[in-house]
């Protein structure tokens, strides 16, 4: 018996061996013929599949009873049955080219042709050839209306978004979403992580998020795993090199000395006797000297994704290790994500996704126009060694500035992050038309800062005479739980219809303080502890926190007519913790309608007309960013100390601790309302390889939160706040992309632009103006009045130079000047120098162009990106343009006035020691921050391989390659200064972006 069932055994094995066949073929596009490399073959119903390679082949082992299923972004999947066929050749038909393809809205999905609000989806191929630290500066030039600007290149450091324009004069950042989780920034973020990401843009498409959307929303949703599909591993990794694609344009120490000889003769005051050969001054390149030459990049990151029929996974981990191109700025990033969908239902699908970031940044004064490194390193006199003959730090000979090396030396301030975001849900389906999700997001951040400056003597003005320690720890903790319930059906054919109600709880706390005190007694790095200083018991603490919450309902409503009118209705209602229970309830709608005219008989016929839509829409927003919390009650600070006296004639003071009430609160505060009207249309020609988007928008944004100023009599040191101001940003934007990919050659060429205008149109009962962006601590550089946009330069207008006595004595407004110093506008005559409204920080155009070609393997991205129209106040300049030659100075001094007619240019006045004329603040520091810059530049090839690697593809990329601009400081590109919101396009030598130079590999198996 044992012998019969071992001969079944075998022949059933045999049979079953033999109904195993090696199935191949290849896979092609069924319109043009072309190979299709990367199409998902998998066995219907189980995990097991491959990949065909680059030239569309596959071989996959199979069943006679098995079912084959061809699947590829773009096109329709194709299933079909093996039987006895060992050959199978599949082409594929292409989908609709983009119009069904899904889109993430706010708490669900559409289809991209039933958009009726301005939503951009970016290109996420384009995107993730920037090698940037943080994802956010790999957004700039890739969606119209968008504004990326950095406002530090250090590594890193933070970059300004905004979308249609400057929406308020306070918090006009854009919400992002990740994954559901409502976040401030994105920074954490890994760019090989992200399956999508959407731009919403108008208050028909932003109100389902309520006062958090009132500046725009960012709508990003990270990879998952795909069902019935066996494990991919994926690895990238690249290695690269940074440099300053732009040095300053300063004098040797040659030239420098002989300005220097000038402006002492001038100034009738014997030249410095050190000086007196400057053909044989020994020279330092102090911006050489601090900075960090081919400065290197790293980054890795793996992941491993798959799934069977009910679950699927996600797990990735990254790491990025930058150095700046200044000494001692680096930044490091590790990262690791889990995403997980689950259904043990058919009815319930239950998913998580967490991410767990640390990260390390070495920092450097930046910034601060008096002290940051780059300001000490141009203005430095080229002369003064860097050390003494001894070894140690040498001081300036020429001037007080800081020895920039010296400073870099004692700078040790890191600061350590660790953030964690999870998510958790539950997706419900039951009579067959509702589903049910529910929710719960969390962010957790903790962060440490650690400050050490050891006793140190360079010279009288740069010395510390007792070392100090310093640490600093902030929380903040974020809940969001939100239900929604949505009813989908369609009627007669015809009626579609969706319906979602919701409702969410979100609350937000975050806690700082810090210590530090004097006297660690040794700068070893394992004895900086505060118990170790020596004054550890008379040590500063401080610290603080604060709360908010909010609760908020949501509705919405999206119908459609045959898939060609189309309707969107939203509404939300919010209550936040920010205001008095009286105005604790924003109300904000908002609608939108499409009509896709190519859907109806009139237009069918025409051929080359592949997709046209007509959309409007209206919508409010609220916004309570713009306020601190506890604005609504009058707070008492402590610190505030009193003198008190036991005597009459004030002997025997003494200080009593106390407390003051530095503001006043505001319970009639309530929100800002941004009213956003868009009218919009969408565009397909030929087969849809060229289309485009036209996009004019009008938003007013009412109710301002403002610190409208109070009389001093008041009595208070902080105005408060008020809903007292207004403003209104119109414009338009156009994107317009071709790409033809039914050839061997495949190329795609896309254009984006936008057009924004800026006017704040009140400022509150009496329209008074505000100043911002200080310098030097006695000047303002930019106002905000009524009808003019927001942060105008404002500041005396020059009118060349004084070429003669004649011209001096002619007038009576400027007194103390000679032949060759700055002349300024005195408008009216009145013996008195007028201030101007002389520019604007504000663009009038962005644009950028991007293009891609492939071709055998071979491919080739570029994008360019710019700006035209804006300003740029070049604080710098200020100190290396200087008459006094106290700095040192840009080169182009070198065309400083020397007689009359020699150069009428109010930039290069003459050299004078005792210059008290050409300094003040005028436009002569103002230039044209125009900018078309090589953003990025990657060429790669895709290298055909077998088994068991189904993409191998190595690649060069450089990012900065060159910039066009007539800009002459460190870089075009600034964004908000360190002061504020109306603190922008002032360029305090800010730490510039790098060229980087890299190389890299892409690998799938």
């Amino acid at each position: 018996m044992q012998k019969v069932s071992l001969i079944l055994f075998l022949l059933f094995f045999a049979l079953t061996t033999y109904a195993q066949n090696n199935i191949t073929g290849v896979v092609t596009d069924a319109k043009t013929g072309e190979t299709l490399p990367g199409v998902n073959v998998h066995i219907k119903g189980t995990t097991k599949g491959t990949i065909t390679d680059i030239n569309g082949k596959y071989t996959i082992v199979a069943s006679d009873n098995d079912i084959l299923v061809f699947s590829f972004v773009g096109y329709t999947t194709k299933e079909i049955a093996v039987g006895n066929q060992t050959v199978i050749n599949v082409a594929l038909e292409g989908e609709s080219l983009g119009l069904n393809e899904v889109v993430v809205v706010g708490y669900g999905t559409q289809k991209k042709s039933d958009l009726t609000g301005a939503i951009s989806v970016v290109d996420m191929k384009e995107m993730q050839t920037r090698q940037v630290s943080t994802i956010d500066q790999a957004l700039q030039g890739q969606v119209a209306g968008v504004d990326v600007t950095t406002n530090s290149g250090t590594p890193g450091g933070g970059v300004m978004v905004r979308i249609r324009g400057i929406g308020t004069l306070n918090d006009a950042n854009p919400l992002f979403v990740v994954d559901g989780m409502m976040v401030d920034n994105i920074d954490f973020l890994n760019t090989s992580d992200i399956e999508s990401m959407q731009v919403l843009k108008d208050a028909s498409a932003t109100a389902i998020y309520g006062s958090r959307g009132a500046n725009g929303v960012v709508i990003i949703t990270t990879k998952k795993g795909s069902k019935n599909k066996e494990a991919q591993i994926s690895f990238n990794a690249y290695y690269g090199v940074q440099n300053f694609w732009r040095r300053a344009p300063l004098c040797n120490s040659e030239q420098w000395a002989i300005l220097n000889n000038e402006a002492q003769n001038a100034a009738l005051k014997p030249p410095y006797p050190g000086l007196a050969d400057p053909k044989s001054l020994p020279y330092t390149d102090w911006f050489d000297e601090i900075s960090n030459k081919n400065a290197p990049i790293e980054s890795y990151d793996l992941s491993i994704s798959g799934g069977n029929e009910k679950n699927t996974y996600y797990l990735s981990g990254s790491y990025l290790d930058q150095e700046g191109i200044v000494d001692k700025s680096d930044f490091t990033r590790g990262s690791f994500r889990a995403n997980g969908t689950h259904q043990p239902k058919k009815w319930l699908t239950i998913g998580e996704n967490v991410t767990l970031v640390r990260t390390e940044q070495n920092q450097v004064l930046e910034g601060d126009e008096w002290n940051n490194i780059l300001i000490s390193a141009m203005n430095m006199d080229p002369v003064s060694p860097v050390y003494n003959p001894d070894g140690t730090f040498a001081e300036g000979i020429y001037n007080d500035i800081n020895n920039p090396v010296a400073r870099l030396h004692y700078t040790n301030d890191v600061y350590t992050n660790y953030q964690t975001l999870a998510n958790i849900y539950a997706d419900i389906k039951f009579l067959n038309n509702f589903n049910f999700k529910t929710s719960y997001n969390l962010e957790y951040t903790f962060g440490t800062s650690d400050y050490f400056e050891p006793q140190f003597y360079v010279s009288p003005v740069f010395q510390n005479q007792q070392s100090t320690i310093g640490k600093y720890h902030d929380s903040n903790f974020t809940s969001q739980w939100s239900n929604t319930l949505t009813y989908n059906n369609t009627f007669n054919d015809t009626h579609n219809l969706t319906v979602l109600i919701g409702e969410e709880l979100y609350s937000f706390r975050s806690e700082w303080d810090g210590i530090t005190a004097n006297n660690v007694p040794t700068d070893d790095p394992a004895i900086r502890y505060i118990d170790n200083a020596t004054g550890a018991t008379s040590a500063v603490t401080y610290g603080s926190a604060y709360e908010v919450k909010q609760v908020s309902y949501m509705a919405r409503v999206n119908y459609d007519y045959k898939g060609k009118y189309l309707f969107t209705g939203n509404f939300r209602a919010d209550a936040s913790s920010k205001f008095s229970k009286k105005n604790q309830w924003g109300y904000f709608p908002s609608f939108s309608a499409g009509w896709r005219l190519t859907e109806e008989n009139f237009l069918k016929d025409i051929s080359w007309l592949y997709n046209l839509k007509l959309r409007v829409g209206w919508g409010q927003i609220g916004n309570q960013g713009s306020v601190p919390a506890y604005q609504n009650v009058t707070t008492a600070s402590t610190g505030m100390n009193y003198t008190w006296s036991t005597t009459e004639n004030g002997d025997g003071a003494y200080f009593v601790p106390g407390s003051a009430f530095t503001s006043s609160g505001n319970d009639e505060i309530k929100w800002e309302t941004s009213t956003t009207t868009n009218i919009g249309v969408d565009f397909g020609l030929f087969d849809g390889k060229l289309n485009g988007t036209f996009e004019y928008f009008n938003k007013v944004t009412s109710d301002m939160l403002l610190q409208v100023p109070v009389p001093g009599q008041a009595g208070l040191q902080e105005a408060p706040w008020q809903n007292a101001g207004e403003m209104k940003n119109n414009g338009v934007e156009f994107s317009l992309n071709y790409s033809n990919r039914n050839h061997e050659f495949k190329y795609s060429i896309g254009l984006i632009m936008s057009h924004i205008n800026n006017e704040v149109t009140s400022l509150g009962n009496g329209n008074e103006f505000i100043d911002g962006a200080p310098f030097r601590g006695n000047a303002y550089l930019t106002r905000t009045v009524v009808g003019k946009p927001i942060a105008q330069f404002y500041m005396y207008k020059t009118d060349g130079l004084f070429q003669n006595w004649d011209e001096v004595n002619a007038q009576t407004a400027q007194t103390g000047v000679a032949p060759g110093d700055v002349r300024y506008v005195d408008e009216d005559n009145d013996g008195n120098l007028d201030f101007f409204f002389v520019g604007s920080p504000l663009p009038d155009f962005t644009y950028s162009f991007n293009t891609s070609f492939e071709y055998k393997g071979f491919d080739l991205t570029m994008n360019f990106q710019g700006v035209s129209g804006n300003k740029i106040f070049n604080a710098a300049a200020w100190y290396n343009r200087s008459s006094s030659a106290y700095w040192n100075l840009d080169v182009d001094m070198l065309d400083r006035w020397t007689g009359e007619g020699s150069t009428n240019d109010a930039r290069h006045p003459r050299m004078n020691a005792m210059d008290v004329n050409n300094a003040m603040m005028s436009d002569r520091f103002l230039e044209d921050g125009s900018y078309l810059r090589f953003k990025t530049l990657q060429i790669g090839y895709t290298i055909p391989v077998k088994k068991h690697i189904n993409k191998l593809r190595i690649y060069f990329n450089a990012q900065n390659l060159y910039t066009f601009t007539k800009y002459t400081g460190l870089d075009p590109e600034i964004g908000t200064g360190y002061t504020g919101g109306l603190d922008i396009g002032i360029d305090r030598a800010n730490y510039p972006q790098a060229r980087l130079m890299s190389f890299g590999v892409n690998l799938i198996f």
